[in-house]
C-alpha cells in the first residue's frame, strides 16, 4: 500500500467541502475504508461534557449501532488507545483481554484491529480504528500511514468534535448552540440573528477580463462616488448616538476610498484590461495584506477598513442591496464577516443589541464603535454558519467571548438577570469617573490609556484616563504611499498632544519593520520576530527617525505633556543614539526659531536583555514601560497569534511573574518611574498581582479603566501581597489562576 502526499491533501479537501459534520465524517471512514483496502473503519469521537467514547461514523459495522456505542475512556480496545494515547495493531482482537463485543455492531467476522488516537493541541478528540477479516496484524507501513492521516484529521475534527451536533438527539431543533469568539466588548445581548449579507467574498470573485477599460473605469468611478455619499448619509444618521470622535471613521473610510493606492492600483489594473470589480479586490487585498502582515493587532485589524470599503464598492458595482431589515422594534443581533460602522448606520442604535463578526479582532473599528455605544460584541467567531441561524434568537456574552443559538427559556431567563446585572453594574462604574484609582489602604495607580487613531483618542479622557501610556505611530506611515512628511506627522501628534495636556502622552517613536511591511518598503526575512524592527529600523534609517522626533518635539510646542518612548531595546547603544539624536534635533529646531523643550525619554521592556541591562541603561533614561504582551512572547518563546502553541501563552506564567517583580524591584532601586501595559493591565486578575507588586502606573484600553479602577478602589494592597506570595509558590499559570479566583469571586467577577 502506497500512499502519497497527495492522497492526503486530496481526503482533506474532500473532507472540507462536505456540507455538515456528519457528511464529513462519513467521508473519513468511507475514502479510509477504500484508501487501507479494509472491509471496516470507524470513527469514535469524545463527547464534548462527558469522559464518553462515542461511535460517530463507520463504514462496514451497523449503522444502526452509531450513536449508540458508547465507551469509557479506559474501556474496550478503543478506551486503551484513548488512555494510552497510542496506536494499538492487533491480529486477532477478540483475543485481547479489554475487548468488548457489541453484538449491535454486528463485528463478529472481523478479527485483526488497528486503532490511532486522534489529538489536536494535547487534547484527545477521539479514536479512529480499521478492521480486517484474517488474522494478522496490519504491516508497519498501514500503521504508519493510518498515524499519518490522523495527525493531520485531528484538527479538522476538532471543531467537529467540540460543537457536539454529531451527537444523536431526540430533540435537535431545540438543542442550543454555543459559540466561542473574542471578546471586543463586553455586556449581555439577546435579540434575533440578523444577517449583514454582503453578498460578496473578496476571495471568491473570479478574474475577469474587461471588453471595455473606459466603461469599467466609468463603473469604478461611480462606485466611488455613490459609496462615498453613503458613507456621509450614514455619519449624519448615527452622529446623534455617537461622540463626534467616533463618528470621525466615517471620515476613515472616506479618507481610504479617496486614497491613491485604492484609487489608483485599480485603475492600473482596468488599463491592464481587467473588470472594475476584479480590480477593487486584487488592489484592496494587497492594501489589506500591508496591515494584516504587521504582528501589532492593532495594525492588523486596519486591514479589516480596507477589505470593508473594498466590499461595499464591489456591492456598489454589482447593484447587489442588502437582505430585507427585520422590524425596527424587533431586537436584534448584528452578524456578518465584517460588520462596519456604515452597516451600524443602517439600523436604529436602540434597535440593535449586539454584534457578532466571523472574522475580525477585539481592536477594530467595530469594536471601537460596539464600545462607545455601549453594545456587548464577539469578534472571530469563525465556526458559526450565520446564514444558516440567521432568524433565530440568539444571545450574545460579550464578557466571556460567547454566542449561544436558541437558547432554552430558562437560559435565556438567567441571561436577561444578568444583562440587568451588567446594566446596574456600568451605571454603578460611571460615577468612578474622576475619581482616583486608589486602594482601601491608600496605595495609589495612575490609569493611562493606549491609542493609535485619533478617533481612539477622546475615550480615554471620557474614561478617565489620566494620560497616554502608549502613542502607537504607525498609523501615518500604514495609510501612505510613502514615507509621511515632518508636517504630515506634526499636525497628527499635535492634535493628540494638545487634547491631553497637560494630562503626559508617551509617544513610541516607530515601530516597523520585519513583520510590519510598509508598501513603499518591503523587505522579507526569515524570522521577523528576532530580525529588523522597531528601534533596529529606525536607526538604520536615521533620516526617518530625525524626521519623526522633529515632528513630535515640535508638536509639543507649548506644552510639556510629551514622552519619547523606544521600542524593543535590546542593547545600551539604541538608547544612546537615540538621545543623541533628540540633543541634536533640540539643537536645529531652535535654530530654526521654533521653540522646543527636552522630553522625557523611556525605554520600553519587551526584549528580556533590556531587563537586564537596566543597571546600565538608567543613567539615559528617565522612565520605563513594560510590554507585557511582547515580554511574555519572548521570554516563553510563544508566538501568541499562532494557533497551535496561542494556549502557552498566558501572562500570568510564574516565568513573567518572577520577571515583572525583578524589573519593579530593579526600577525601584535606580529610582525609574516604571509603567506597564498590555492585556495585563486590563485582566483583573493580573492586576491583583500587579498592585501587590508595587506597581503604580498601568496603561490600558480606554473601555477597560472603568472596571479596573472599580477594583483598585475595593482592595487593600496588604490583603494582596498575601496573595502574591501564594502566586509566587505556584508551579505554573493555571495555580497561579486558582489561588486568585476566591478574590476574583469575592468582588463579583
Amino acid at each position: 500500500m502506497q500512499h502519497s502526499l497527495a492522497t492526503l491533501t486530496t481526503l482533506v479537501q474532500e473532507i472540507s467541502g462536505a456540507e455538515n459534520a456528519m457528511s464529513a465524517m462519513q467521508t473519513i471512514v468511507a475514502r479510509l475504508s477504500q484508501l487501507m483496502d479494509v472491509p471496516v473503519c470507524s470513527l469514535y469521537l469524545k463527547s464534548p461534557t462527558r469522559s464518553k467514547l462515542i461511535l460517530a461514523a463507520t463504514q462496514g459495522l451497523s449503522e444502526s449501532s452509531v450513536g449508540k456505542i458508547k465507551l469509557n475512556l479506559n474501556e474496550g480496545l478503543v478506551g486503551v488507545i484513548a488512555s494510552t494515547k497510542h496506536p494499538l495493531n492487533l491480529a486477532d482482537a477478540q483475543t485481547h483481554d479489554k475487548f468488548v463485543f457489541f453484538p449491535q455492531a454486528q463485528e463478529a467476522p472481523y478479527r485483526k484491529f488497528m486503532g490511532v488516537p486522534l489529538i489536536h493541541l494535547r487534547q484527545l478528540i477521539g479514536v479512529i480504528v480499521v478492521q480486517g477479516t484474517t488474522k494478522d496484524p496490519f504491516s508497519q507501513e498501514a500503521e504508519a500511514f493510518l498515524v499519518t492521516i490522523a495527525s493531520q484529521l485531528a484538527a479538522t475534527l476538532y471543531n467537529i468534535q467540540r460543537s457536539g451536533e454529531w451527537i444523536p438527539t431526540r430533540r435537535p431543533a431545540k438543542l442550543y448552540k454555543r459559540f466561542n469568539g473574542i471578546v471586543s466588548s463586553s455586556g449581555i445581548g439577546i435579540g434575533d440573528l440578523t444577517h449583514i449579507n454582503t453578498h460578496i467574498d473578496l476571495l471568491q470573485v473570479p478574474e475577469k477580463l474587461s471588453g471595455s477599460p473606459k466603461d469599467e473605469q466609468n463603473l469604478f468611478e461611480t462606485a466611488l462616488q455613490k459609496v462615498s455619499d453613503d458613507l456621509e448619509h450614514g455619519a449624519n444618521r448615527i452622529k446623534k448616538d455617537l461622540p463626534e470622535d467616533i463618528v470621525s471613521l466615517f471620515s476613515v473610510y472616506r479618507m481610504m476610498l479617496q486614497s491613491p493606492e485604492l484609487r489608483d492600483g485599480t485603475l492600473q489594473e482596468i488599463q491592464l484590461g481587467n473588470s472594475a470589480m476584479w480590480s477593487v479586490r486584487k488592489t484592496a487585498l494587497e492594501l489589506a495584506t500591508v496591515f494584516e502582515m504587521a504582528d501589532d493587532p492593532y495594525m492588523k485589524a486596519r486591514g479589516e477598513d480596507v477589505r470593508n470599503i473594498a466590499i461595499k464598492l464591489m456591492m456598489q458595482m454589482a447593484k447587489r442591496e442588502r437582505s430585507a431589515s427585520p422590524d425596527s422594534l424587533t431586537p436584534i443581533i448584528l452578524a456578518g464577516d465584517l460588520i462596519s460602522i456604515a452597516d451600524l448606520s443602517e439600523y436604529s442604535s436602540t434597535q440593535i443589541k449586539g454584534i457578532i463578526c466571523s472574522s475580525g479582532s477585539a481592536l477594530s473599528h467595530t469594536s471601537i464603535v460596539a464600545n462607545a455605544l455601549g453594545l456587548p460584541a464577539v469578534m472571530g467567531v469563525a465556526d458559526l454558519d450565520i446564514k444558516r441561524y440567521a432568524g433565530q434568537l440568539v444571545v450574545i456574552d460579550g464578557n466571556r467571548g460567547e454566542v449561544v443559538i436558541s437558547p432554552p427559556k430558562e437560559m435565556i431567563k438567567e441571561y436577561r438577570q444578568l444583562e440587568k446585572n451588567d446594566q446596574q453594574f456600568n451605571q454603578k462604574l460611571a460615577k468612578y469617573r474622576d475619581l482616583p484609582a486608589v486602594t482601601l489602604d491608600g496605595f495609589h495607580v495612575t490609569l493611562h490609556t493606549n491609542t493609535g487613531l485619533l478617533a481612539d483618542v477622546s475615550p480615554g479622557l471620557r474614561n478617565g484616563a489620566e494620560g497616554i501610556g502608549l502613542y502607537r505611530s504607525e498609523i501615518p506611515f500604514m495609510v501612505h504611499d510613502s514615507f509621511p512628511t515632518e508636517e504630515e506627522q506634526y499636525l497628527t501628534y499635535k492634535e493628540v498632544i494638545d487634547a491631553y495636556s497637560p494630562r503626559p502622552v508617551s509617544m513610541r517613536t516607530l515601530d516597523i519593520g520585519g513583520d510590519k511591511q510598509l508598501p513603499y518598503f518591503e523587505f522579507k526575512e526569515e524570522n521577523p520576530y528576532l530580525g529588523w524592527r522597531g528601534i533596529r529600523f529606525t536607526l538604520d534609517n536615521t533620516a526617518l527617525q530625525v524626521t519623526q522626533i522633529r515632528a513630535m518635539l515640535r508638536a509639543a510646542h507649548g506644552r510639556d505633556n510629551l514622552q519619547i518612548l523606544i521600542p524593543m531595546v535590546s542593547r545600551i547603544d539604541e538608547v544612546k543614539a537615540i538621545k543623541d539624536l533628540i540633543q541634536q534635533s533640540l539643537v536645529e529646531l531652535n535654530k530654526e526659531g521654533k521653540q522646543v523643550i527636552k522630553p522625557k525619554l523611556g525605554i520600553m521592556i519587551e526584549v528580556p536583555s533590556a531587563m537586564l541591562l537596566l543597571d546600565k541603561i538608567a543613567p539615559y533614561i528617565d522612565f520605563v514601560s513594560i510590554g507585557s504582551n511582547d515580554l511574555t512572547q519572548y521570554l516563553l518563546a510563544v508566538d501568541r497569534n499562532n494557533p497551535k502553541v496561542s494556549r502557552l501563552f498566558d501572562n500570568l506564567n510564574p516565568a513573567v511573574l518572577v520577571a515583572l517583580q525583578m524589573i519593579k524591584s530593579k526600577c525601584t532601586e535606580l529610582n525609574l518611574s516604571v509603567s506597564l501595559c498590555g492585556e495585563m493591565a486590563a485582566d483583573p486578575a493580573s492586576v491583583l498581582l500587579l498592585i501587590a507588586m508595587g506597581f503604580d502606573r498601568l496603561s490600558l484600553s480606554a473601555h477597560k479603566i472603568p472596571k479596573i479602577k472599580w477594583i483598585i478602589r475595593q482592595l487593600k494592597r496588604e490583603d494582596l501581597l498575601k496573595l502574591l506570595a501564594k502566586a509566587n509558590a505556584a508551579e505554573d499559570e493555571a495555580e497561579v489562576r486558582k489561588v486568585l479566583s476566591k478574590k476574583i469571586k469575592e468582588l463579583g467577577l
